[in-house]
């Protein structure tokens, strides 16, 4: 009995040690602690791991503000403890296709479309203006990253067809 009990403790401490190393350093304060300019989100560098982490809904518990909005679709806002380095994000996803469904808007972010889009993005002209679309190597390459004069929209193929099908000529393939 006390063997299993050993085990079961040494397990729930692995378990505790994994997961915690799988979860992102946030930081305490506004934009995630990192340096305006520096890819770095967080101590690891893993920028687009940070992206995903929102795209997912891992930081929805500290948003400011979470609505519904027409079309199906949920938004959610961080104006305050920021988990990306930016002054504001917004998200609006399918809440029932969130991993592939989903847009996000960052205000004033201390890192470039190329940064997030990777160096061997492709560039493409949209409706909306210039954009980048990650390479097929990338975490992100079905995604669309739009610059913008206070920031950066990134947004997958499935949301674009969904919501905003003026930019699905953005993800054909290059010629």
């Amino acid at each position: 009995m006390r063997a299993s009990a050993s085990a079961a403790l040494l397990s729930a401490a692995l378990c505790a040690l994994v997961l915690s190393g799988c979860r992102p350093d946030v930081g305490s304060s506004q934009g995630g602690g990192s340096q305006a300019g520096n890819a770095r989100t967080d101590g690891t560098g893993d920028l687009i791991g940070q992206v995903l982490f929102m795209a997912t809904g891992a930081f929805d518990v500290q948003s400011t503000q979470k609505a519904r909005v027409p079309g199906g679709l949920r938004r959610a806002v961080w104006e305050d403890r920021v988990p990306l380095d930016a002054r504001r994000v917004v998200i609006q996803y399918d809440s029932d296709a969130r991993p592939m469904t989903w847009m996000l808007e960052l205000t004033e972010p201390g890192f470039t479309a190329r940064d997030v889009a990777g160096a061997d993005a492709r560039a493409v002209r949209t409706a909306q203006g210039e954009g980048l679309r990650p390479g097929p190597a990338s975490r992100l390459r079905d995604t669309l990253v739009l610059t913008r004069t206070d920031g950066l929209k990134i947004l997958t193929r499935s949301y674009a067809t969904q919501v905003e099908p003026e930019l699905l000529g953005a993800f054909q393939p290059a010629p």
